[in-house]
């Protein structure tokens, strides 16, 4: 596994010129050019415009997103955009495989990853639809599969959350800091207003030139793209963001425009902020890169959030040039996806809901859709845009959003269900949830401290009780009945897990395998 970012650019001119000399000529169809921005860990309101028009506090009292912005403002929003689980990898492995995390992460079949050959995967629907299509993935990976076996014609590994802590052409682990932060924090008796717990790892901050690699792979992506362009070949790129996931990074600079302006009341910490800005400019940059290259007109930007935004960004502690604690503080950053309730990990709506956008041709700009969708039609999607004659199978949980990219009057997606569903067991607390027309129903399979009660079932109206502060299952036994019944069908169809296995996640066991371990 390559682990070097610098190595990566070293070697990636030659890659690129082999990618896109590696299919015989032929005339092609004219298939636009995909490119995916997918952030991590980014929630709905960690943005500078209002994922909703219609809710004031669905944008930031504190971040700034400008290109974010400018993104939604040139083609559409969706404000119930839906990641297709509130944790990063099974998200990742939903939105490659276009299917629902019970037909593989959290499925009673432990080695499903074992079978890739036999899985559709975006690139390779995209180079089933046409095959002069190159492929790269660029970033955080973290998928039981291995990009290559994925159908991507350039990749980097087998990628994951630490590989983004680039430390001057070093990796940076935040955990180490864990004693000497918490030994900080009671030594100089610093204040602790919100009386946060103590992280297993504190919230790590440094800052360097290129930040969670974010330019480093804004630039790979650049010059493959340009290899693409110069011998007329339409591509699709990915980039997988290790921003903004912890640890902290950012440029000097940024932290201190934010270390310098006034906190909002929801939003509140410069390291995040600064980190998330630093994102957007890689954002930006690749807009602009598409204009520069005259490819606007042929060319799709998407973006998603892998999940909703942690709860709660923990101590800080800050590290200095020579990889030294230099101080430790509390963070103020509690609640931080008001108005939704919770984050990360969570299947209320603060795990689930993410920004979610596109722009490109025939995209009416400023236009915003209420249609759920969610990333798991994203492969169906792009597909589409390959081959108008691409057809969707049955076992792709995902649909096709191009009628409701080109029409904003169109208020439905057709998959083989209606309901969106989420799902997890295995290796974690078995959970779940549904959601059809207005209503939400989470399942608890389990007992758990932080959800009295449990085993049970919850039901919100989420069009009216966007926060889900009122359980109205007790007075609508019948809606909750028929949607646990159908929740209940489709996860015996798939055959997932419902409970707890002692097993690793398919991850790790599949970058073990690699490893010959």
């Amino acid at each position: 596994m390559i682990k070097n970012t610098w190595i990566y650019a070293f070697l990636l001119f030659g890659i690129l010129v082999i990618s896109c000399n590696s299919q015989p000529e032929e005339q092609k169809k004219n298939s636009p050019n995909i490119i995916f921005i997918l952030t991590d860990d980014q929630g709905w309101t960690h943005v500078s415009h209002r994922a909703d028009p219609e809710v004031p506090d669905s944008e930031s009292d504190y971040y700034d997103t400008p290109h974010m912005d400018r993104l939604a403002l040139s083609g559409m929003m969706f404000t119930n955009g839906y990641a297709p689980n509130p944790i990063c990898s099974p998200t990742r492995h939903s939105v490659m495989l276009g299917q629902n995390a019970a037909r593989h992460i959290y499925n009673k079949d432990v080695d499903w990853y074992k079978k890739a050959d036999n899985r559709l995967t975006i690139p390779k629907a995209l180079k089933a639809a046409n095959k002069e299509y190159q492929t790269a993935h660029f970033g955080k990976w973290h998928i039981a599969i291995h990009p290559k076996e994925a159908g991507f014609d350039y990749e980097e590994g087998m990628t994951s959350n630490g590989d983004g802590n680039v430390f001057k052409n070093e990796f940076l682990g935040s955990r180490q800091y864990t004693q000497d932060a918490n030994d900080w924090l009671v030594k100089e008796e610093v204040p602790n207003p919100t009386e946060m717990k103590l992280a297993g790892k504190p919230s790590a901050y440094w800052n360097e030139e290129n930040p969670k690699d974010i330019f480093g792979m804004t630039n790979r992506a650049k010059e493959f793209m340009k290899n693409c362009i110069s011998k007329d070949k339409p591509f699709y790129v990915q980039l997988s963001h290790y921003a903004t996931h912890l640890a902290l990074s950012s440029k000097a600079e940024t932290y201190d425009y934010f270390n310098g302006k006034e906190s909002g009341e929801r939003h509140t910490n410069p390291e995040f902020a600064a980190m998330l800005k630093d994102l957007d400019s890689s954002v930006g940059s690749i807009m602009d890169f598409v204009v520069e290259q005259g490819i606007q007109n042929n060319t799709y930007i998407f973006l998603m959030g892998d999940n909703g935004g942690r709860l709660s960004l923990n101590q800080i502690a800050i590290i200095d040039s020579n990889k030294k604690l230099v101080s430790a503080r509390y963070s103020k950053q509690n609640l931080r996806n008001i108005p939704l309730r919770d984050g990360k990990h969570s299947f209320y709506e603060g795990g689930l809901r993410v920004p979610f956008m596109a722009a490109g041709p025939g995209i009416e700009p400023n236009s915003v859709s209420r249609v759920p969708v969610t990333g798991l039609d994203l492969l169906p999607t792009f597909a589409s845009l390959a081959n108008d004659n691409f057809e969707i199978d049955q076992s792709l949980d995902g649909g096709n959003l191009l009628p409701l990219l080109m029409d904003k009057k169109v208020e439905t997606v057709s998959r083989n269900r209606d309901a969106l569903i989420f799902h997890q067991g295995a290796h974690r607390k078995p959970r779940s949830a549904i959601i059809k027309d207005d209503y939400k129903l989470i399942k608890y399979w389990i007992p758990e401290k932080k959800y009295p009660d449990a085993p049970k079932v919850e039901l919100y109206n989420i069009g009216g009780d966007l926060s889900e502060s009122r359980d109205i299952s007790l007075e609508n036994p019948d809606i909750a009945a028929a949607l646990e019944k159908e929740l209940l069908e489709f996860l015996d169809e798939v055959d997932a897990e419902t409970s707890v296995r002692d097993i690793d996640d398919p991850y790790d066991r599949a970058v073990k395998e690699l490893e010959g371990e």
